[in-house]
């Protein structure tokens, strides 16, 4: 009698073990990404009585695990859910082996470990799971050619792996990896473009405006993203973070504050308190000193996550001096110091700041901000205010200003140039960044020569501000130019 229930088990297991995307479960994928975490656990708890070999259960459970984690930069969290990652991988992998999910949601719940691993610096374990991503969806592409999603995960791996730090490219070459932004995101947009793909619409969206900030270099396809992401931002927050972002890239810093003023709901979803962080700094562009305060401070109170805790701070100190408050500007230095972290650039740079009590003159300081927000006339205005013939800061803000006014091209490169003279020695982001600007101006006249040589320029330089966002950007650029066909 044992051994026939041991069979039977046994034919339960390997008969009814499936990927089921049904009504439920494409209802809990919708609930996720609209981070409603409470209906997406409901919906999995019913999944688990009705159909309890479903492996899209595991793949789900990771999903919102991982979302948990990136959203609220938790370490407790993250260390509590690490033993989850086997036993869900160990489920996944006793299913349908002939089910095109079987390969994919091993593929997919591996590239999630390896977002959240970078999320606390785990860059060796991080590695490893991104190799193990690619050729598992390498893998499930020769199996199942026609399988839409494995593009979704392809197009984030391709074009994330052309962004790779040089120091890193051996991992790459080990492994067999090659990185190419053009096909990855072709891939994205055939999900995309596909009405077949309708439930993905959103999160391929989320996906594809953040690699476009980040490794492209093109105002017009932000705005294309936005006017597609349309009126989305008021009911999905990845959306509303997405619009936020794209608007303020493109400077558009009014629509920016329009997005987050219209943001979802918190109701029953899981915080997204960062978006409190991006409107103190929207109101921070508008020169709205106390209305920015408020968010920063509410960021600061609410927030249980790693980053942009200093930063908020630095900026508040910032407002301080602006007003005219020394002593408030003391306070938020001392706490700038005391509190938060520093794996990010921005919390990095408020460190150092703090530590040498040092803001820029409040002049060349209105005129960022304006400038950061998209008011060029306003910035520009704000510089003619005083006079600064050897200061790096102020030729690389009037370069910058200059260049979105349509000034001509020699006379933007001429004031960044004098902007790296000055700046020799010194570890502000200045410098690199006005080697940067002079690439990208390059490469936007189709000068591709030059373009690529000061972009090799701009990576030679190390040790200053913001050093990893900026070679990133000059990393995408040499990927860019090396991708355009030779006459």
């Amino acid at each position: 009698m044992k051994k026939i229930i041991f069979l039977l088990l046994l034919l339960h297991k390997f008969t009814f073990a499936s990927f089921d995307m049904n009504e439920n479960m494409q209802s809990t994928y919708s609930y996720i990404i609209e981070l409603d975490f409470i209906s997406a656990k409901n919906n999995i708890a019913m999944e688990q009585i009705n159909n309890p070999d479903n492996g899209l259960i595991q793949l789900y459970q990771n999903y919102i695990d991982f979302l948990t984690v990136m959203i609220g930069e938790d370490l407790l969290f993250f260390e509590n859910i690490e033993n989850k990652k086997s036993e869900r991988l160990s489920k996944l992998r006793d299913n349908d082996k002939k089910s095109p999910y079987y390969l994919y949601s091993q593929a997919e719940l591996h590239l999630q470990w390896a977002f959240a691993r970078l999320k606390f610096e785990d860059y060796i374990p991080a590695a490893y799971e991104f190799i193990k991503a690619y050729y598992l969806l390498e893998k499930n592409k020769e199996l199942f050619p026609n399988f839409i999603l494995n593009n979704k995960c392809l197009g984030v791996l391709h074009s994330l792996l052309s962004a790779v730090p040089s120091q890193y490219h051996w991992i790459l070459n080990v492994a067999g990896l090659e990185g190419n932004v053009d096909l990855g995101f072709s891939e994205l947009k055939m999900i995309l473009d596909d009405p077949g793909c309708k439930m993905y619409k959103n999160e391929v969206l989320f996906l594809v405006s953040l690699l476009q900030i980040n490794l492209k270099n093109n105002n017009s396809m932000c705005q294309q993203y936005l006017d597609r992401i349309g009126d989305g931002y008021k009911t999905n927050y990845l959306l509303n973070f997405a619009a936020a972002r794209l608007s303020h890239n493109i400077g558009n810093n009014d629509y920016c504050l329009k997005v987050l003023d219209n943001r979802p709901s918190s109701a029953g979803k899981h915080p997204f308190y960062f978006l409190d962080y991006l409107q103190g700094m929207s109101y921070l562009y508008k020169l709205d000193y106390e209305k920015s305060k408020q968010y920063f401070l509410k960021y600061i109170k609410c927030f249980r996550g790693l980053n942009y805790i200093k930063s908020s701070y630095h900026k508040l100190a910032w407002i301080a001096e602006l007003q005219n408050e020394p002593e408030q500007k003391t306070k938020y230095f001392d706490k700038t110091i005391l509190e938060g972290n520093e794996y990010i650039d921005s919390d990095k740079v408020a460190l150092k700041d703090a530590k040498k009590n040092y803001i820029s003159h409040p002049t060349l300081l209105r005129s960022r901000l304006l400038y950061d927000g998209g008011y060029y006339l306003e910035a520009l205005t704000e510089l003619k205010q005083d006079i600064f013939d050897n200061n790096a800061e102020y030729f690389y803000r009037i370069a910058r200003i200059k260049y979105k006014l349509g000034f001509e091209n020699a006379d933007v490169i001429s004031a960044y140039k004098r902007s790296v003279e000055l700046s020799e020695g010194s570890t502000n982001y200045f410098g690199p960044m006005s080697i940067l600007q002079i690439g990208l101006i390059y490469e936007q006249a189709n000068d591709l020569k030059n373009a690529k040589e000061s972009f090799y320029e701009c990576l030679s330089i190390s040790n200053f501000d913001y050093e990893r966002g900026i070679h990133q950007k000059a990393k995408a650029g040499i990927n860019r130019i090396e991708l355009v066909p030779k006459p």
